[in-house]
């Protein structure tokens, strides 16, 4: 009797054949959205910041974590905190002036073949109701303040608080007199604002006003005399405990918060330009396309190795007349400036970003390392840049 067997390669093809069908099935990946919210929280606390736009698309439980409270709470508990700049553009296209925040893709530095990587943008943030064009902003902690007016050209006394870790506005006490082109500070969680309510009848009794940001509650300053109320003052900061003023001689004012009264003294102007920012106790300055430093004595410095951003800047619109502006964040320098061009058949311009990182040889030698620059917005030529400040959030 002929058994016909089947060679074995056969019968393996066979069996390979049959289970292809009947393959069982493959079990599920764990969601991340599983987690408790408090673990989800201790997760994300410890992203950088850069990767939460791309999260909050993920899911409405994820765009509703990275804006809580309790996540940055997370952040601030584990020492994850970062600097981040935000930005003010105002226009008479916008119907208030228009907040933006500066985005760095965190995988700008990969390699790419054929496209180019984005390395930084504007991001708009929710608007505020708020129509102020004001000059007096500052950051309290992860707070920015908008002082007073203009408002429609028209002092004001409102105060506007933006939330940066969540984005959200709201109103904060007013101001004891309005004010339309005050000058205002910050020193240990204290606002002091000043200056621009000329013709008041509290002008003498509410020049100078100071704010607490733990109790939200507003003071006057005593009178400093007519000497300070009626020179024109540009510029304001504290400098080693005290608020300086400045004005458009060589004098400069200052106000001791601890015995609380006025001084005034010469000389220092120089020391202290407007345009300044400064990083590890470091004062830094671009000025006419020249990045400059401070040295012990109080003269400055050129920052060497920063030939090829002041060629982009020259080429790129940055000039004298165009708005300029440097802060430190993150332990580099930002250069943001306006690139208008003359010739401009668009009637737009842009809004250019460089990245420096510094470092220092010596006591009297800084060089500088440009890791990035680029466009980060295109906005209308009659656009204004308002505002840069850095905020920890």
């Amino acid at each position: 009797m002929n058994l016909q067997v089947e060679p074995p390669e056969k019968n393996k093809r066979k069996k390979k054949k049959k289970t292809k069908n009947s393959s069982p099935p493959q079990p599920s990946s764990p969601s991340f959205s599983l987690l408790p919210d408090d673990i989800a929280v201790n997760c994300l606390a410890r992203i950088s910041r850069s990767h939460y736009p791309n999260l909050s698309i993920v899911s409405k439980s994820f765009r509703s974590l990275v804006s809580s409270t309790e996540l940055y709470a997370a952040r601030s508990h584990l020492g994850s905190t970062e600097q981040c700049l935000y930005v003010c553009l105002s226009d008479k296209s916008y119907q208030f002036p228009q907040w933006f925040t500066l985005w760095t893709n965190p995988n700008r530095n990969l390699p790419r073949k054929k496209k180019k990587t984005i390395g930084q943008l504007l991001v708009p943030i929710p608007p505020s109701d708020f129509p102020s064009e004001s000059e007096s902003t500052v950051v309290v902690g992860s707070e920015i303040y908008v002082i007073g007016g203009p408002i429609d050209g028209a002092p004001s006394s409102a105060v506007r608080i933006l939330d940066c870790r969540s984005h959200t506005w709201r109103d904060a006490p007013s101001m004891i007199v309005p004010r339309k082109h005050a000058l205002a500070c910050v020193y240990e969680g204290r606002i002091y604002v000043m200056g621009s309510c000329k013709g008041l009848e509290e002008e003498s009794s509410s020049w100078a006003e100071v704010f607490d940001t733990k109790t939200q509650t507003w003071q006057s300053l005593p009178d400093p005399g007519p000497e300070i109320r009626n020179c024109f003052l540009h510029r304001i900061a504290e400098i080693e405990g005290k608020i300086h003023l400045w004005n458009s001689s060589i004098k400069t004012y200052a106000y001791e918060p601890i015995q609380d009264k006025w001084e005034c003294s010469e000389g220092m102007i120089e020391n202290f330009p407007r345009s300044e920012c400064v990083m590890e106790n470091v004062w830094y300055i671009y000025r006419v396309r020249l990045c400059q430093w401070a040295v012990k004595d109080g003269s400055w410095k050129n920052v060497k190795g920063l030939d090829s951003l002041r060629e982009i800047y020259r080429r790129n619109g940055g000039s004298s007349g165009n708005t300029t502006k440097f802060v430190s964040c993150g332990g580099k320098l930002l250069l943001i400036w306006e690139g208008y061009m003359k010739h401009n058949p668009n009637n737009r311009k842009k809004i250019w970003c460089a990245e420096i990182v510094v470092e220092k040889v010596d006591e009297d030698e800084v060089w500088g390392n440009v890791e990035w620059v680029g466009v980060v917005q295109s906005v209308p030529t009659s656009c204004q840049l308002l505002h840069c400040l850095v905020v920890s959030v």
